[in-house]
């Protein structure tokens, strides 16, 4: 009866190798009886990709995952249906909401898939009556992860587990809204560059951890869309825990040039933060994850922002270059982008756009190098 109620309001499509039944029509809100967000398949393509790259050196015989948040099921149905592992792979997906229940169960079935259980249940329930049992653990809400973090580092295995976690209220990360921001991730944010807010949910999390002796490693971190989203591997033992807390620290940006100071010297007037300034994604699970997107013929989308956080990697600066208010600050028109990428690599330094901004691009050159050759660009061509 359910079912044959369900079919008439929704409709089968395809993402990756999986099955998806799904709303007919959606508003991407809290209004929806099921909600399910068609422009996340990218998301949900970088987030398989990124997870059989982990696993790809997993050494056990079991593999236990939790997506308590579950929604139409389509991140977890996808996990259990699309991650190669020779042992044994199970996934837990939890929701509150009865509807997206009965919407994953009719999904499990569509996918023929034996190696999924579903719960009625609070995310935070589910994560709680779990303690220290899931390798991966993955929160993806509708607005912030943090009422659902502290549950979800005490889920997680407190050595070689995977803690993955998205934030779609990108506008307080991003800083506009300070005080929403500084009541719900105790942090001072910075506007314009789109990293800092991934860097910022990071050293929240971080400090989260480390209160029960766990260091959190990020392996992998995007900020796409409406979302900041990172992978974090979790390390066991107060001496891990101090290790990570000596990454965060706190940034002040004057035009496009940033200064930093550590966690343990402290913030002063002018500082925002703290942010995680350490590597916020690992060059050979980068490239792993690519090769498994470009390998399934996952989207094309997820294919180059895994290529362009590959070229990231490999250079060392917090946040990036935007030309576009560079060129503002020294008051010099905006040169072609690969003109300047050119300009850099012929004066010997590494160059690459950024996944996040057109106009942004990271460098190990120093700011006064970028001035220099956009004020030679102008002399040269005008």
């Amino acid at each position: 009866m359910y079912g044959c109620l369900l079919v008439k309001q929704m409709k089968i499509i395809s993402e990756g190798e999986t099955k998806l039944m799904v709303p007919e029509e959606s508003t991407l809100s809290k209004k929806d009886t099921v909600f399910y967000n068609p422009v996340m398949e990218t998301n949900r393509d970088i987030s398989v990709s990124v997870v059989q790259s982990f696993l790809d050196d997993f050494k056990r015989d079991e593999f236990l995952m939790c997506d308590p948040l579950g929604g139409s099921g389509a991140r977890g149905i996808r996990y259990a249906k699309e991650l190669k592992f020779n042992g044994d792979l199970k996934v837990s997906i939890g929701d509150i909401n009865p509807s997206a229940v009965k919407m994953i169960k009719e999904n499990l079935k569509l996918n023929e898939l034996e190696n999924v259980e579903v719960f009625h249940e609070d995310a935070n329930v589910l994560l709680s009556k779990n303690f220290k049992v899931f390798n991966v653990v993955d929160l993806d809400p509708f607005g912030s992860p943090v009422p659902y973090l502290d549950s979800g580092i005490r889920a997680s295995l407190t050595k070689g587990g995977l803690l993955c976690m998205t934030a779609t209220d990108t506008a307080v990360l991003c800083g506009a809204y300070r005080k929403t921001c500084i009541r719900k991730y105790n942090a001072v944010p910075l506007k314009g560059d789109k990293e800092l807010a991934v860097r910022l949910m990071i050293g929240y999390a971080v400090k989260m951890a480390s209160k029960y002796d766990i260091g959190l490693k990020p392996i992998f971190s995007h900020v796409t869309d409406h979302y900041a989203r990172t992978f974090m591997v979790t390390e066991r033992g107060a001496g891990k825990a101090d290790s990570a807390i000596e990454n965060i620290g706190y940034i002040r940006q004057d035009s496009e040039q940033k200064s930093f100071k550590t966690f343990e010297e402290g913030s002063e007037k002018g500082y925002a933060g703290p942010f995680y300034l350490g590597d916020i994604s690992d060059k050979n699970i980068v490239q792993n994850a690519l090769n498994t997107a470009k390998t399934r013929n996952y989207s094309k989308r997820a294919v180059n922002i895994l290529e362009l956080i590959s070229r990231e990697s490999e250079i060392n600066q917090v946040g990036c270059f935007d030309i576009h208010e560079l060129c503002s600050f020294i008051k010099k028109l905006v040169p072609p982008v690969n003109d300047i990428m050119e300009n850099l690599k012929e004066n010997g330094f590494k160059v690459t756009r950024v996944h996040y901004n057109p106009y942004g691009l990271k460098t190990d050159a120093e700011l006064s190098d970028l001035v220099v050759l956009i004020s030679e660009y102008h002399s040269k061509k005008y």
